[in-house]
């Protein structure tokens, strides 16, 4: 953030905060459904980074993070509305404007704590299971 405000950048400091905090929620996530894959897969290592390759770019693009999604195709503006990140992402801008007690910002806390408590209740399971 601190880089970006010579170029124009301006937010909320408030927004800012409780994004980060989303993002570590989400975080939290991701990170256990992570760990989760590596012990699923871990005698065969090239699984791991097949699987994340094969989810994390479609993520990505669906997410509206790196391309708009408004200008594309039906059927990719349906796969992203299906995607928690999306949510997320939407929410981040939403909290960095500033606009703190929107129903974007509170779908993205939904998202980011849905993707965390699933990725929680995974991850756990996977590494109890493994130390049997």
């Amino acid at each position: 953030m601190a880089v970006m405000l010579p170029f124009g950048f301006s937010f909320s400091p408030a927004g800012a905060v409780l994004g980060l905090v989303l993002l570590a929620v989400f975080g939290v996530g991701i990170g256990s459904l992570s760990y989760a894959l590596a012990i699923a897969v871990r005698k065969q290592d090239w699984m791991f980074w097949a699987v994340q390759q094969t989810l994390l770019f479609p993520l990505l693009i669906l997410s509206g993070m790196l391309l708009p999604l408004e200008t594309g195709p039906r059927w990719m503006q349906v796969a992203a509305d299906l995607n928690p990140l999306r949510y997320v992402v939407d929410a981040e801008r939403a909290l960095f404007a500033g606009d703190l007690a929107s129903a974007t910002v509170a779908w993205g806390a939904v998202a980011a704590v849905l993707t965390a408590a699933l990725g929680l209740l995974v991850g756990v399971r996977t590494l109890a299971r493994s130390a049997r």
